[in-house]
């Protein structure tokens, strides 16, 4: 699965740039609260962005449209059902959102805004898009066998997996 993954971020037709691009552009739509948070977006390189915390506030008051889904599982490579499994969501529950273009729950839009800033630290990691993919879901030692992915679905287990890409990035052991 996982070396379908990278194929699959690979060979997807869209360079990486584009794919964040139409991201963020539905994230952040067309709201004025979300003024300061599309200038931080539009001013900064997409690879290794980092949302800071006022502007992910702002993004979450406001809501994250439920089309954003698509693109994001796409881009992470995640099937439709493991998306949901990562939002905390049935997949009715997202298939009955994206069809009436409807706003996510905020611990489910937390938890898109927890992927995109993971897979942008994994891409400031590693040396390439397939070895950053690989390692997010590939099962890992220090998070006792799970995968990065999966250990991030809650705040706590993705303060861990930031913890090691900083140790990884910065020559600790992980």
């Amino acid at each position: 699965m996982t070396n379908l993954i990278a194929i699959h971020r690979t060979l997807s037709g869209k360079p990486r740039r584009l794919e964040l691009s139409t991201i963020w552009q539905l994230i952040l739509g067309h709201d004025a609260a979300l003024k300061s948070a599309r200038t931080q977006v539009a001013s900064r390189p997409l690879q290794g962005f980092k949302l800071g915390n006022d502007e992910a506030y702002k993004i979450l008051k406001v809501g994250i449209t439920s089309k954003a889904l698509e693109p994001v599982g796409d881009f992470m490579g995640l099937s439709k059902s493991l998306m949901a499994n990562y939002l905390d969501l049935d997949r009715g529950t997202v298939t009955r959102l994206a069809a009436k273009d409807q706003i996510l729950p905020t611990h489910a839009a937390e938890n898109v805004l927890r992927l995109l800033e993971l897979d942008g630290m994994a891409a400031e990691t590693f040396e390439t898009e397939a070895e950053a993919s690989a390692w997010l879901n590939r099962p890992h030692p220090m998070l006792d066998g799970e995968t990065p992915l999966a250990v991030a679905m809650n705040s706590f287990g993705a303060q861990r997996v930031k913890d090691i890409l900083l140790a990884i990035k910065y020559g600790g052991a992980a």
